[in-house]
């Protein structure tokens, strides 16, 4: 254990000597996870914002003198209405080669929507007998453009429903004898659910994405540089002419490097707890909910990353060892950074449930794990078998190694 201590302590030595490895391992990862949430809520901000600023404009065609009439409820001036508490200016247009510029418009995202009622609105509506076609109103919107989505949603849904209701209600007079049932009109509590989950599933889905990223590209260039840096310069040849038991070399080397990326790691950890109560609180003033992150949720979330630091630095050791410098090194480490980047993904397009099996898998696993820790999904169970995947898999790679350094014709670059 003496001569493990050493080697560890010689690898620590290299880094904490280096101003530039320190800032890169120790103080990077703070200023980018706490950045990259300050980004996130000042775009999710900027993003209210400009909703909120934006002015709707729509085009009416062929505009009915009953709808006029109607929309003088919404009116503040001329051609200016304020509707779902938003300010929407509104122009008529008679014109049919206006209208198919006006299209254009709307397929560019300069105008917002297109409303047009037949020509004879008023007189179809007054002489319907049952036998005639109804008359239809048609809009014309970009679902693309999110102004135009808006402004789609809130016409139909304030003005146009209930400008229907209106006019059904001069023909038959009371509405409420043709009302079988009613949905949800007096009932404040419909909504059932954990504000927690419901915040959590936006993070949940982008969060352990990056995370297993950034920690797999911390580790990636402590390990080559460790490993095939030392038989690249030659250091590793006098080191194993030692009379030590190489898999002390080995132990040592992934210990200090463990150290190393857990601490990064940890400060990963530690800058997500201290920015993500700021994220959410601006998110909170988008959905009007709350988040309490609890303490098992954030201890479970440091364990996490930490063990898969070590599952991630044992393979990139593994890697590492067979080639014989680091420019090699760095070849075989990539198509192992490329699957993380596309396992990570799954965390995006796939739901929260994960069997006891799935989080045995090898990154998997503890990825959905760490997505299921924000949406309150993870249970003690596959907290463990997340867990205990890290740490079999890291011991393996570790073990893989330890046996590589035996191995004269790997290790000398024969």
């Amino acid at each position: 254990m003496k001569v493990v201590t050493i080697i560890m302590r010689k690898e620590l030595y290299r880094v904490f000597s280096d101003k530039k490895l320190i800032f890169g391992l120790f103080i990077l990862p703070a200023i980018l996870v706490v950045g990259m949430f300050l980004l996130m809520a000042a775009l999710a901000s900027s993003l209210l914002a400009d909703w909120e600023e934006h002015e709707p404009t729509i085009a009416v065609y062929h505009a009915p003198a009953s709808f006029e009439d109607y929309m003088q409820e919404y009116a503040s001036s001329a051609g200016i209405y304020e509707i779902a508490e938003k300010i929407y200016h509104v122009m008529e247009v008679t014109d049919d080669a206006e209208l198919e510029t006006l299209k254009g418009q709307i397929y560019d995202g300069s105008l917002d929507l297109i409303v047009v009622f037949p020509e004879d609105f008023d007189e179809q509506v007054a002489g319907y007998n049952g036998a005639e076609t109804i008359p239809e109103v048609q809009t014309f919107y970009n679902p693309s453009e999110d102004y135009s989505q808006n402004a789609h949603q809130d016409v139909v849904d304030q003005v146009l429903e209930k400008y229907r209701k209106v006019l059904l209600e001069r023909r038959v007079g009371d509405l409420s004898s043709l009302t079988i049932f009613t949905i949800d009109q007096t009932n404040e509590e419909s909504v059932i659910q954990n504000d927690n989950k419901a915040q959590g599933k936006l993070l949940g889905s982008v969060i352990p994405y990056m995370v297993t990223i950034l920690l797999f590209a911390s580790a990636m260039s402590l390990g080559t540089d460790s490993f095939a840096g030392e038989k690249e310069r030659g250091t590793m040849a006098s080191l194993l002419m030692t009379p030590i038991k190489r898999s002390q070399i080995v132990y040592g080397k992934l210990f200090a490097l463990m150290i190393l990326s857990g601490l990064s790691a940890l400060i990963y950890g530690g800058s997500m707890i201290f920015a993500m109560p700021l994220f959410y609180r601006t998110l909170g003033t988008l959905t009007g909910q709350e988040l309490n992150f609890s303490a098992g949720q954030m201890s479970m979330l440091l364990v996490l990353i930490v063990t898969m630091v070590f599952m991630y630095v044992a393979a990139i050791a593994w890697l590492s060892t067979l080639a014989k410098n680091v420019k090699e090194a760095s070849t075989y480490v990539t198509p192992a950074y490329l699957a993380v980047t596309v396992v990570g993904m799954f965390t995006i397009f796939r739901g929260d449930d994960t069997t006891w099996i799935q989080y045995l898998i090898p990154i998997y696993g503890p990825t959905m794990a760490l997505k299921n820790i924000f949406t309150l999904e993870l249970t003690a169970g596959g907290f463990l078998l997340a867990l205990l995947s890290n740490l079999i898999f890291g011991a393996l790679f570790a073990g893989i190694t330890a046996k590589m350094f035996y191995k004269e014709k790997i290790m000398m670059n024969a």
